[in-house]
């Protein structure tokens, strides 16, 4: 009868034992697998990892596939890089390019030391339009009579000055802004000596009552 009692005791103590010792397995498991996808959270939200670098905090090493039981590639030294080669981890392991193909456990990777913050590329500076010279803006009055300044490209438009023949007047820009009636007549916008148009000729009919400054 003692010997059943004291057999059926250590029975229930193995079952005790076991049991411990498969929650605390279990638990170890669990709180492993949180702190990898904790990491893995943390490359992911970074971005496109492809290319990047991280570095060893620890010695580790480059695994031959997803699992720390698989063929060990290469020993990493503390501080070591790797270049990634995943924009994502998967089961706690992320895959590298560098210095040897394989994958790493996320939880053994940290920034590099002295990595820079990336930064937008600046944009280029439009180049700045050249400025057309004074000699190409400048024109002659070649009009025997000279020319009526206007305020409008037509001849029903207000009066604003004359200019001489001979004379030079200053366009706004080159080439010229310019405006043709329903009559064919040319108007071209001055703003030198006065500002206003003034008129250019005809469509069709030889010579110009402006030239370019000799």
């Amino acid at each position: 009868m003692m010997k059943a009692k004291a057999w059926r005791q250590s029975v229930s103590a193995l079952v005790v034992l076991a049991v411990s010792t498969v929650s605390g397995a279990a638990l170890a498991q669990i709180q492993s697998s949180q702190t990898a996808q904790t990491t893995s959270n943390t490359l992911v939200a970074q971005g496109s990892l492809v290319g990047q670098r991280r570095c060893a905090k620890q010695p580790t090493a480059i695994f031959g596939d997803r699992t720390a039981t698989s063929a060990v590639v290469r020993a990493l030294a503390t501080n070591q890089s790797v270049t990634l080669s995943e924009n994502a981890a998967q089961a706690g392991f992320i895959g590298v390019s560098a210095p040897s193909p394989g994958f790493v456990q996320t939880v053994n990777l940290k920034l590099c030391p002295g990595t820079p913050s990336p930064s937008p590329s600046p944009s280029p500076s439009p180049s700045p339009s050249p400025s057309p010279s004074p000699n190409a803006l400048c024109r002659s009055v070649r009009a025997q009579q000279g020319l009526i300044a206007r305020r409008g490209p037509s001849v029903t438009s207000a009066y604003v000055g004359s200019v001489a023949y001979n004379s030079k007047v200053y366009v706004t820009r080159n080439p010229p802004n310019s405006r043709t009636e329903a009559d064919g007549r040319i108007w071209i916008e001055i703003n030198r000596p006065i500002a206003g148009w003034v008129s250019n000729g005809f469509i069709n009919t030889p010579g110009s009552n402006l030239v370019y400054c000799q």
